[in-house]
């Protein structure tokens, strides 16, 4: 069985399409949050993820689209984040940002014969919790996997935009990265690809260029376009 894992897509129609262009005829299609802000694709992307993803839950970027607020963003990024916010909540439907937060917070599922659990952050605060999985000590990660019961084969988070991967105590969690918004130092998107019983990140080469000129049409300020410009450019924020 092959399942696609991904989260944090940002409204990045270009990643999205990349992914599809990758991965054809996937057996099921798992989202861990973030279809929007920060992109200039919101409706688009988040039309194919309600029309194709098997399970998704809710990002921060998500929640704060549906509801306002800013929803734990990193105190850096706060004017970006109000601006691309606002104009992503304009640019949806009240049907959309409805399906926004209608989105769990939190959602299990069986497939392959083994038990997903996804959350956007981690499962002690679904929206807001940043752990690396390279750094995190091992009892701390344990004390998440403890909360769910039943505890599952695999926990699949995003949020930090960092790809990785952990097992503790016979449960495999796996952060996909980040689809549209890298952070892990280049522009190359990131994903996560189980096959039948083996877990993989993988790197994606996208036409991140054309998502920043997009960006340059929206009715944003010059020096948000330009900061949005620089996080595709370098991986970086």
């Amino acid at each position: 069985m092959k399942i696609i894992i991904f989260s944090d897509l940002h409204a990045n129609w270009e990643a999205l399409s990349a992914l599809q262009r990758a991965e054809s005829q996937p057996d099921a299609i798992l989202f861990v949050g973030d279809v929007v802000n920060f992109g200039p694709d919101p409706q688009r992307c988040l039309h194919w993820v309600r029309a194709n993803v098997t399970v998704a839950v809710r990002g921060n970027h998500d929640h704060a689209v549906a509801f306002g607020g800013d929803a734990g963003v990193n105190p850096a990024l706060l004017p970006v984040f109000e601006a691309a916010r606002d104009y992503t909540q304009s640019s949806l439907s009240a049907e959309d940002r409805a399906w926004l937060g209608s989105l769990p917070l939190g959602q299990s599922v069986e497939l392959d014969g083994k038990r997903f659990h996804l959350v956007h952050a981690m499962p002690s605060e679904p929206l807001g919790k940043r752990v690396s999985l390279v750094t995190a000590r091992e009892e701390d990660l344990e004390a998440e996997l403890a909360l769910l019961d039943p505890r599952p084969d695999v926990l699949l988070v995003g949020h930090t935009h960092l790809p990785g991967m952990r097992q503790v105590g016979g449960t495999y969690i796996v952060n996909p990265g980040s689809l549209g918004q890298s952070r892990n130092g280049t522009p190359d998107a990131t994903y996560a690809v189980w096959r039948d019983g083996a877990l993989q990140i993988h790197h994606l080469h996208y036409d991140h260029d054309t998502t920043q000129r997009k960006l340059m049409s929206l009715p944003l300020d010059p020096d948000v376009v330009d900061r949005l410009q620089e996080i595709l450019e370098t991986g970086s924020a």
